[in-house]
């Protein structure tokens, strides 16, 4: 490792001043590399201000995502209280120059026509994911990526949008031949390179390579063993929050002792009412509402128990509706609210609003309505910008469904 000239002139500065002693040397010189190794490793983490705009950004690993949307679901189940907005810019065989966007047989070319698209969207943050199409080339085409990847990055950098790189994922193959295993090796050889480049340009590497080499299980993949699954999809939102240091949202456990009047999470809940002679309770919760995320469409709610109930069974209402009837023993162990409607919810909102915006930025007759035979469809346009007030009605939605809210529960003896 090379260090740095002002590290080098420290280090010559102490060896000609004999006003220190050789111990005293020693440790300066050690704090002083300390200091730097600290500063070279830090890496930025995913801290969304109120209102960021996010893009993904990547071949098919990224475009693929919008028919799941569990990134997003994730990303914004971490931040109720921030309006945060994405869109999914991802294109099948893309790469980092942009080659499958060459739809035009004219300037501008497939790059800049990236820049642009990049450029529409105002973007805060965006996440790469490129490089399992240029593995393909092997280590002859590693330094023409690098250039591409930095090219690219510098012109991010220019428009002010941070980046988080993303590695590639490997193939799933029953039976592993030698092409396959040559290709996995090359996609290695592009992650490290990425993630070298992250550590020199100061940004936020996220290897999800190794969680699905660890799994390596079919039905992580769709049956070509390229593209992944639902179930691949939600372990790659799931690998991805992780690296990004962003806590899981674990489902809310709470503790009521009817007898002792007392509730365990007084930060975000409210005891109202305890009655231990009739069984009846009445208490508030503040949280954002939103289950865990377990599989494509299986979400877990919160945990609550409630201690000191007397032998009957007892129902249990959330803002006048019956969510769960069962007896004092199963009360006392605990039991899960299913509360998977609000998570529906927003999963579904997430998914339209993306297929939405597919449709207004890369309609299927994009040719007729913006291309070189715009004279025959060209009247069309209108209808594809004002998709924007519908994508933007839906961002709406979306960032109300997930503010923090305020759930009223009551629970009463089964008559």
């Amino acid at each position: 490792m090379m260090l740095p000239f002002y590290i080098v002139g420290q280090i010559q500065w102490l060896q000609a001043n004999t006003l220190f002693k050789p111990m005293c040397r020693i440790t300066i010189f050690l704090f002083l590399l300390l200091s730097y190794s600290s500063s070279l490793f830090a890496q930025p983490t995913f801290d969304p201000k109120d209102g960021d705009r996010v893009i993904y950004l990547g071949n098919a690993l990224m475009e693929n995502e919008q028919h799941y949307g569990f990134l997003e679901y994730l990303i914004t189940t971490n931040h109720p209280e921030k309006h945060l907005s994405f869109r999914n810019l991802g294109w099948s065989g893309d790469t980092v120059f942009g080659d499958a966007r060459s739809y035009y047989t004219n300037p501008p070319g497939p790059f800049d026509l990236l820049i642009s698209q990049i450029k529409a969207t105002r973007a805060d943050w965006a996440f790469l994911a490129y490089g399992g199409i240029e593995a393909q080339s092997g280590s002859d085409g590693l330094g023409k990526f690098e250039q591409g990847l930095n090219r690219l990055l510098d012109s991010l950098e220019a428009m002010g949008t941070k980046v988080l790189l993303i590695s590639t994922i490997p193939q799933y193959m029953a039976e592993e031949s030698e092409l396959s295993k040559q290709y996995a090796g090359n996609l290695k050889t592009y992650n490290q390179s990425m993630a070298d480049l992250a550590t020199t340009r100061n940004l936020t590497y996220l290897d999800a390579y190794e969680a699905f080499e660890k799994q390596n299980q079919a039905d992580l993949w769709e049956p070509n063993g390229v593209h992944l699954s639902s179930e691949g999809y939600l372990l790659f939102a799931q690998t991805l929050v992780e690296k990004m240091g962003l806590p899981v949202v674990e489902p809310t456990e709470i503790l009521i002792d009817i007898r002792q009047n007392s509730l365990n999470s007084p930060n975000t809940g409210k005891l109202l009412s305890a009655d231990p002679d009739s069984g009846k309770l009445e208490f508030i919760q503040t949280n954002n509402g939103l289950p865990q995320l377990v599989s494509q469409d299986s979400f877990k709610g919160p945990e609550i128990r409630i201690q000191g109930l007397k032998k009957g069974y007892y129902q249990l209402f959330m803002d006048g509706q019956l969510l769960a009837v069962s007896d004092h023993r199963t009360w006392n162990e605990g039991l899960f609210i299913d509360l998977s409607q609000a998570g529906k919810q927003l999963l579904d909102r997430i998914r339209e609003k993306d297929k939405i915006y597919f449709q207004q930025y890369r309609p299927q007759n994009r040719t007729y309505i913006l291309g070189f035979r715009s004279y025959e469809q060209g009247r069309h346009k209108a209808g594809l910008e004002s998709l924007d007030a519908l994508v933007f009605w839906l961002d709406g939605k979306i960032n109300r469904t997930k503010n923090p809210k305020e759930l009223h529960f009551t629970l009463e003896p089964l008559p």
